[in-house]
């Protein structure tokens, strides 16, 4: 009887131990599982930073590039300044009135007609030639014309009657009157994919807006663009590979938006 009670207790024992180690095997489970959810956030934070970056990079870019075309462009002037004054025979005419400085944070180009009409074929050689979406960014500079020499753009007049048409849109008017009155972030994506006019990926929609030089009122980032889209499909539709494009309600919505805001 003695050695059956000793079995049982030690069977007893056993079991205990063997519970034990199972709750041990499911909290290490647990531990497992918590362990791959924190990989699985991290990973994404590194890919978001890693967007980040490359935006910035993009950013760091274009920013160089507006510099080296200041730099140009000041070499451009002070050519321009001393041309007209070697030129000039009597002692006592009068110095070339000198252009006001260009803001550094924020330094529209002067246009190749404006290159021109400054500094002659020479002053032309000086910027290059860009693609239409850098030209389109670069912009001009008004106080060209208080240079020697120096005759206005007329290549592309201010425009005396309201768009009516996206076609007839021009990207200064949508940038600086009919953006900034918009009331959402879905007015201003309305506006600027009928402007664009062909379907767009949703990671370049932060790129048009920068290019535009327009801060829209949410982060245009891809996450936020596909959420909208999701969110509205009345007036955004998937395009093929993955691009967003505007539905006939959509067009329709930002040709209303033109006409009300124009």
């Amino acid at each position: 009887m003695r050695d059956l009670d000793n079995l049982q207790t030690q069977l007893a024992k056993e079991e205990a131990a063997l519970g034990a180690t199972h709750e041990q095997i499911e909290a290490a489970r647990q531990q497992i599982e918590a362990l791959h959810a924190q990989i699985a956030a991290l990973q994404s934070q590194i890919a978001a930073t890693e967007r980040q970056i490359e935006e910035l990079r993009e950013h760091a870019a274009t920013i160089e590039k507006r510099m080296e075309l200041l730099r140009e462009y000041m070499s451009m002037v002070d050519a321009a300044q001393q041309a007209p004054a070697s030129a000039q025979t009597p002692p006592a005419a009068a110095p070339a009135p000198t252009p006001t400085p260009p803001d550094v944070h924020h330094t529209p180009v002067p246009s190749r007609a404006a290159a021109q009409a400054t500094g002659g074929e020479g002053a032309a050689e000086i910027l290059p030639s860009f693609e239409e979406e850098q030209e389109e960014e670069i912009g001009d500079l008004s106080f060209v014309e208080s240079l020697p020499g120096a005759k206005p753009d007329d290549t592309n007049p201010p425009l005396t009657v309201k768009p009516d048409s996206f076609e007839a849109l021009d990207e200064e008017t949508l940038t600086h009157e009919l953006l900034p009155r918009t009331h959402t972030f879905e007015e201003e994506l309305l506006l600027v994919l009928a402007y664009h006019r062909k379907a767009i990926a949703p990671k370049d929609v932060g790129r048009v807006f920068r290019r535009l030089d327009y801060a829209p009122k949410q982060s245009a980032t891809e996450k936020n663009i596909k959420a909208l889209v999701e969110a509205d499909h009345q007036f955004f539709e998937h395009a093929k590979e993955g691009r967003i494009a505007l539905t006939a309600e959509g067009r329709e919505e930002a040709q209303r938006l033109l006409e009300q805001l124009a």
